[in-house]
């Protein structure tokens, strides 16, 4: 017999694979989609913003293998400058899981094991490869090459937020908790109502990550933030409230550790990526109340994915 939180968290696992089963997969999509990576149609029907990261990743030649994928694995051996994502093939099995659970012995260990092995926001990897293409070369020191990466990880993670919020909050914390997406959607209306407002607020959780991954104290984030994007108080204290949402062992152990054990490979990666780049680098102030130009990057790569 499994304990009652086990058999809450199995309900709600459940309850999940149910709900987004059930979503429309338009089949004018299927081009677009991997094979067997969970609720993928279901996204591509769902988003624009997704379809167009499928459609540039695959431009530049993007590759994707399945091959199951464990947390640790995805976290220290995918090469995040390879054209190249290992994913687990594991669609089948949440489907086969949530239509015979009664004959599984015990459906906790279960859910534990499809967690452990289903990962990977493909969303988030494929953006990464995406926006070495749209951010001027790296440069080569290492502390500026760790404020670089900083800068392109908050990018991302403002594209995760773009994507969990044209979801909706009714369906993301679902694909957020089956791990194929990792935020969800939560932008007030007074700002998502306007393009070019709900932009700006884009622009600002993005400003207001990158703060909190180069560890700038928590409590000068808002001030820092209102700053550098003066005017629009009551838009940056919710976008600095959404970025910290962001995981406080990504930002303070995962993140950094990364970086430190893998910063040679990443400006040797971006080198290569960037040899036939006339631009300038992009050196970051080491003071972010400095950041002016810089900013105008985030809008750029709005542009480029159709926000």
């Amino acid at each position: 017999m499994i304990g009652q939180m086990d058999k809450k968290q199995v309900d709600i696992f459940l309850r999940d694979i149910r709900l987004l089963s059930r979503q429309p997969q338009l089949s004018r999509f299927k081009s677009l989609a991997i094979y067997e990576y969970p609720f993928d149609l279901q996204l591509l029907s769902l988003s624009s913003l997704y379809r167009e990261s499928r459609k540039q990743y695959l431009e530049l030649g993007g590759r994707f293998h399945p091959r199951i994928a464990s947390t640790m694995r995805s976290l220290s051996a995918q090469d995040l400058f390879a054209d190249e994502i290992d994913y687990s093939p594991a669609a089948t099995e949440l489907a086969w899981f949530a239509a015979n659970v009664e004959d599984v012995y015990d459906p906790a260990e279960e859910v534990a094991a499809l967690e452990h092995f289903n990962v990977i926001s493909v969303f988030h990897e494929q953006n990464h490869r995406i926006l070495w293409r749209l951010l001027p070369p790296a440069p080569q020191g290492e502390h500026l090459l760790r404020r670089y990466l900083n800068f392109a990880e908050s990018l991302v993670v403002m594209l995760d937020l773009a994507l969990a919020d044209q979801v909706g909050s009714k369906l993301s914390p679902a694909f957020e908790r089956m791990k194929v997406i990792y935020r969800s959607g939560r932008a007030s209306k007074k700002w998502s109502s306007s393009k070019q407002v709900y932009r700006n607020y884009l622009a600002a959780t993005q400003l207001a990550t990158y703060l909190i991954l180069e560890m700038i104290d928590t409590s000068d984030v808002s001030v820092a933030v209102n700053y550098v994007l003066p005017g629009q108080a009551h838009l940056n204290r919710e976008a600095v409230a959404r970025a910290f949402d962001i995981s406080e062992l990504f930002t303070r152990i995962t993140n950094p550790h990364w970086q430190e054990r893998y910063w040679r490979r990443a400006r040797s990666s971006l080198a290569k990526i960037h040899r036939d780049s006339d631009d300038i680098e992009l050196v970051l102030p080491r003071d972010p109340l400095d950041l002016d130009q810089e900013l105008a990057i985030a809008h750029h790569v709005l542009n480029e994915f159709g926000l």
